[in-house]
């Protein structure tokens, strides 16, 4: 994957918890869970479409269907208040999609595709870690996604911009149809007919 150059930090804070004993039942309060950025450095400019399409394998609008769990890759040595050492790994969220109109090279669209999305909750539930200008998909809305070909064949979105939301008013339309009507589709067309890739910066 050509988009993220260098060192990817995390900025998080170690979170500890504390276990209700009073024999008493209540219920448990619905805590909300932060998001915290993941920082990097790129070879390209993620502000303009034109180098962000360029870099990508795939481009493509699709629906997403389901999340199917998060994998945890790359642990990192993370001391704790108590100086032990603990191993913590980087979320990958999975989900399946259905593929509604390709935009650069093409993706089956008479059925689901597994793809994998940096980013999610961490093992321990704590935060979400999530690339600046960048989002976690949500089942049932529908993006315009910037995928990488994996050595397993698998697809990986990754990085700032690579997941793009449609306006509040269309983003659940699911034809391609519709979606072609729309800016952000217009804006990736157009993007992808004038591609910039790596090289040529």
């Amino acid at each position: 994957m050509g988009i993220i150059a260098s060192t990817i930090s995390i900025i998080g804070i170690g979170c500890f918890l504390t276990v209700n004993t009073h024999a008493e039942k209540t219920k448990p309060e619905k805590k909300e869970v932060p998001t915290y950025a993941i920082h990097s450095d790129y070879t390209l400019d993620i502000d303009n479409p034109n180098e962000v399409v360029g870099d990508a394998d795939y481009v493509f609008v699709g629906k997403v269907t389901q999340e199917t769990g998060t994998d945890y890759k790359n642990e990192t040595p993370i001391e704790q208040e108590d100086d032990s050492i603990k191993y913590i790994g980087e979320a990958y969220t999975n989900y399946k999609v259905e593929v509604i109109s390709n935009l650069k090279n093409e993706l089956a669209m008479d059925k689901e595709i597994v793809l994998q999305k940096q980013g999610g909750i961490r093992e321990d539930g704590s935060a979400y870690d999530v690339f600046e200008d960048d989002q976690l998909p949500e089942v049932g809305n529908i993006y315009i996604f910037t995928a990488y070909t994996q050595d397993d064949g698998s697809l990986l979105v990754a990085g700032g911009n690579s997941t793009i939301s449609f306006d509040e008013k269309t983003k659940k339309i699911d034809t391609e149809k519709e979606v072609s009507k729309t800016e952000e589709f217009e804006l990736y067309e157009e993007a992808v007919e004038n591609q910039v890739t790596p090289e040529e910066n």
